[in-house]
């Protein structure tokens, strides 16, 4: 029964798949997850991007306990698997992927624990059982680094994996020479970032106190020399993390206290950085936390030559955009589109209601299946009056009467409207993915465009907060 309900999932992009709407560069590869007692925990995805795991979403097990990740890929990657929630020092469940591939896992859960029980991959390559051997080795010394008591029995656990690691480098582990650069690359990285964080006693903003016992100081004494100028460590989920440590720790010796530390100008710690691809990665984590613009023109702007990717590109104007044009309270887009019954439909209509959009088309399977709880959300406020719930088809002109059938065999009463995707809403606020969700306020202002799916509880809680800042408006 699983195999033919495993085999209708591969075929089909049901629900759970999540895709760009108008970009598919790569091959499509699925990793489906059959969770054994399963406890109704959310089962994420993560990638190694830019020297962090990146969150890919996602997936709540459904039919036979089973979810399914789907998305394009150009290059072989490494993976993880977490249980929602889960808050450790490292990622214990990993998995390689080629392009193309469809790989299945089986999860064991309990109620009791941090993370799944296990995750064991089905017919795993050999470059996943290498990294996962490495990964329980990496796992059981960042667990005893995380006890300062015992930072001694740290040091001697973390020599044997020094020994372990160059035994598997010394070792022909794969004819994939890719993957035996980036193994390499991973493991100096994770190393280095196993002594650098044990410095900072594992705290994030290495503000939680230093190890500076004498009879240890030969032991960290390596980060004194450490220069950034390779881009192996961002190969590892632990090279961005790795980096700042080691910045700090230069930056604590030469100027002797935390504060001084803590004052270094963003601009003063890229110059400490010897590699572009390390600078672009750094200042790509520093833009995220940007909340002004004045902040985006002095720390970002002086290192626009360093975004040279597409998706680099893509996203310092995406930030650009958002602290300028789409910032909040910025005046909307006062779009002008066609309804069901041939009715122009504007935004200025809406003047003195909270205005909700949710962007979707009929081939979308993620936007099909955030539907049913935009309505739900929706139907939560149907007794306000100062409040209106909109849908924006990007199917297109040529699709429009298969459009108005869609919509109305889903029996869907709010306003739904119809637009091409690269005109009107989907050009003004370069709508690259869907399904994509806006909140304007009773003034015709900018909330949000791009706000958390209905499936995050945040959805509901910024409607909600819209609404009482605009109380009486």
């Amino acid at each position: 029964m699983f195999q033919k309900i495993l085999q209708k999932i591969t075929t089909v992009l049901l629900f759970f798949v999540t895709v760009h709407a108008y970009a598919g560069n790569g091959l499509e590869t699925t990793v489906t997850c059959k969770v054994y007692n399963n406890t109704g925990s959310a089962v994420f995805l993560y990638k190694i991007e830019n020297g962090e795991a990146v969150s890919l979403g996602f997936r709540r097990p459904g039919e036979m306990d089973t979810c399914m990740f789907s998305f394009p890929m150009e290059k072989d990657g490494i993976y993880f698997i977490r249980k929602g929630g889960a808050h450790l020092p490292a990622y214990n469940y990993v998995i390689y992927l080629k392009p193309g591939n469809t790989k299945v896992v089986d999860i064991y859960t309990s109620n009791m624990g941090l993370d799944f029980d296990s995750c064991k991959v089905q017919s795993p390559n050999h470059e996943t059982v290498i990294l996962q051997s490495w990964t329980n080795f990496f796992v059981a010394v960042a667990k005893l680094g995380t006890n300062r008591a015992k930072r001694d029995d740290y040091i001697i656990a973390y020599n044997k994996l020094v020994r372990q690691a160059e035994k598997l480098k010394r070792e022909p582990v794969s004819n994939n020479r890719y993957f035996k650069n980036l193994l390499a690359s991973k493991l100096d990285a994770d190393l280095q970032y196993l002594r650098a964080a044990a410095f900072f006693q594992y705290g994030e903003r290495m503000n939680a106190g230093l190890d500076s016992t004498a009879k240890r100081r030969e032991f960290y004494q390596p980060m004194a020399k450490q220069k950034f100028c390779k881009a192996g460590l961002l190969q590892s989920e632990n090279g961005l993390a790795l980096l700042k440590y080691n910045l700090g720790y230069q930056l604590f010796h030469k100027y002797g206290t935390q504060e001084q530390m803590a004052a270094t100008s963003f601009i003063d710690k890229m110059k400490m950085i010897c590699n572009d691809t390390v600078r672009a990665a750094y200042a790509l984590d520093r833009m995220e936390q940007i909340t002004n613009y004045e902040q985006f023109k002095t720390d970002i702007q002086p290192f626009k030559k360093l975004f040279t990717t597409t998706s680099l590109k893509q996203a310092y104007q995406k930030k650009e955009d958002e602290l300028t044009v789409y910032a909040k309270g910025a005046l909307a887009y006062n779009f002008s589109l066609k309804d069901t019954k041939d009715q122009t439909v504007s935004l200025s209509d809406f003047k003195g209601k909270v205005v909700v959009m949710d962007i979707w088309a009929m081939w979308c399977a993620p936007c099909l299946a955030e539907k049913p709880l935009f309505k739900k959300v929706e139907e939560a406020f149907k007794d306000r009056d100062d409040i209106i719930f909109i849908g924006v088809s990007h199917d297109g002109q040529a699709k429009k009467e298969v459009w108005k059938k869609f919509v109305e065999k889903k029996g869907w009463k709010n306003i739904e409207l119809l637009s091409e995707y690269d005109e009107s809403i989907g050009k003004y606020y370069k709508v690259e993915g869907i399904p994509r969700f806006m909140i304007f306020d009773k003034e015709g202002k900018i909330v949000t465009v791009d706000a958390p799916r209905p499936s995050d509880p945040q959805f509901r809680s910024l409607i909600e907060q819209t609404l009482e800042s605009n109380y009486g408006k």
